[in-house]
């Protein structure tokens, strides 16, 4: 019976030290004011969104453009998550692109496809050109998801000291 319950305790502390809950992440930032000056297009390179993931995460996201007028001029380009050399590339969505070039205005959604990213800072660019020379124009980020912390230190060795308890009392009861 002493057997039993010391192997529960030990199953029960390696079990508890190992478990690691899911925790929420969210990242919402709005970019306005993008205007052209009337004398031509206002390029845009924006590359200040930093996203700071502590375990490895769950994630995905958009980014949608908005206006104060009847339809935004902001054309993004690009948009991409960037983390040392690995690049992740949103998507527009095919039906909500506008295209400057020929005066097709409107509001354009870029989406990020739920993905696993790892731990450290990410840095999200969003690169584009703006025409619009008044009223309140740009656009709004938003990325949710879960992140796995990684175990802790402590929580490793717990583990480990569970497990050779285990082992221990196994041999002695044989």
């Amino acid at each position: 019976m002493k057997t039993l319950s010391a192997a529960l305790v030990a199953f029960s502390m390696a079990l508890a030290a190992s478990s690691a809950a899911a925790a929420p992440v969210s990242f919402t930032d709005t970019r306005d004011g993008i205007l052209s000056d009337g004398s031509g297009p206002f390029y845009f390179n924006d590359s200040s969104y930093v996203l700071p993931l502590t375990g490895q995460t769950f994630l995905s996201g958009t980014i949608t453009t908005f206006s104060t007028e009847a339809a935004a001029s902001v054309d993004i380009t690009s948009a991409y998550l960037q983390w040392g050399s690995t690049i992740l590339p949103l998507v527009a969505s095919a039906t909500q692109v506008i295209d400057l070039n020929n005066d097709e205005t409107g509001t354009e959604v870029w989406s990020f496809s739920p993905q696993w990213l790892s731990a450290g800072d990410w840095t999200l660019h969003v690169v584009g050109v703006a025409l619009g020379t008044k009223g309140n124009e740009g656009y709004t980020v938003q990325f949710d998801g879960e992140s796995v912390p990684l175990p802790e230190p402590t929580a490793l060795a717990l583990v480990a000291a569970a497990l050779a308890g285990l082992a221990l009392t196994r041999r002695r009861s044989r």
